[in-house]
């Protein structure tokens, strides 16, 4: 992304860690986590953190300025509640570990910008909307870019809500239901692990694909001992139709070959993010998942610390070779 795209705002956040260029804000260091940036008339919002943790909500937005024309194409409803889900994480994470993960907010309704599209279809060609578009991408550059530097990897979600019947949390790897239909042999096959967001850990710590995807210590695996159905998991390996594999914002920013890794996380309403006290419980229970995750399969902890003892989950027979995917995958909600 380049830096013209970006507003005065959104560029001066891109800046904090370079040098100062002509007409920037002058910042003496970077902002301490906690504390948010925002770009254009504060149609998104970045919340630095410290740990190699970056969390994204494209749909959770509630502003529906006049001068940004509705969206005639795609689905427009906001996903309900997944800011607030989003801003508990980041809460819950704080608090138990005294560490903040980055935040990354698009405050524009759906109905004005989709930020899981890509630019035509997500903004419309509305200049406005397109500015929010390129400012919201370039904070989840910054933020994990930032985590690189510090931690050398970034480990990204873009979190998300749905309401398929079956009410379980969706878990998105940029594969389908069909491929989750194929044996652990099959995905574990470089054809698969190169599609995957999950490319870098499965090259990098040389653990199985299949098993990060639903075995034992994934992460579906990890939310259903805390009590949260999910999906891919050893109790449902294949999701059922209709399920979200991954849109565009986990296909264009998990990449290998930049150290940055993660998934789409679709959350079921009821129970989950319906209630401020439900929301606190999942996030809860996330966050857990999370160290769990962590220290099983990426050898350290989620917060800083002494690294975790080295992966007990199975390992790769040498199956992934480093290559470029394509970027592109179906659309989350």
């Amino acid at each position: 992304m380049s830096l013209p795209a970006l507003t005065f705002r959104a560029a001066a956040a891109f800046l904090l860690w370079h040098a100062l260029a002509p007409g920037s804000h002058v910042f003496a260091q970077a902002p301490a986590p906690g504390t948010s940036i925002f770009g254009t008339r504060k149609f998104t919002e970045y919340i630095p953190g410290s740990l190699p943790l970056v969390i994204a909500a494209p749909h959770g937005g509630r502003l529906k300025p006049e001068d940004i024309p509705d969206r005639t194409q795609g689905v427009t409803a906001m996903d309900m509640n997944t800011q607030e889900l989003a801003r508990t994480l980041a809460e819950v994470i704080q608090a138990e570990t005294g560490h903040r993960p980055h935040l990354v907010l698009c405050l524009l309704h759906r109905s004005k910008l989709d930020a899981n599209r890509d630019l035509p279809e997500a903004a419309e060609g509305h200049e406005v909307a397109a500015q929010a578009w390129h400012e919201h991408h370039g904070f989840i550059e910054q933020a994990c870019a930032t985590a690189v530097q510090c931690s050398g990897f970034a480990f990204f979600i873009d979190l998300h809500g749905h309401s398929h019947p079956d009410a379980r949390v969706e878990l998105g790897y940029l594969h389908g239901a069909e491929s989750l239909a194929l044996d652990d042999a099959l995905l574990d096959q470089p054809e698969y692990v190169q599609a995957s967001s999950l490319r870098w850990i499965v090259e990098q710590r040389g653990i199985r694909h299949s098993q990060l995807l639903r075995g034992p210590h994934s992460l579906g695996a990890l939310l259903e001992q805390e009590g949260f159905p999910a999906t891919p998991s050893p109790a449902k390996p294949v999701p059922n139709l209709p399920f979200f594999r991954g849109g565009y914002t986990v296909a264009h920013h998990c990449r290998a070959e930049k150290n940055i890794t993660g998934l789409q996380i679709e959350a079921n309403r009821p129970q989950l993010r319906d209630t401020p006290e439900n929301r606190l419980r999942f996030a809860t229970a996330l966050h857990r998942s999370l160290e769990q995750f962590f220290q099983v399969n990426l050898g350290r902890k989620l917060s800083p610390g002494t690294p975790a003892a080295p992966s007990s989950a199975p390992q790769s027979a040498g199956n992934a070779a480093p290559s470029q995917r394509s970027e592109t995958a179906p659309a989350g909600e």
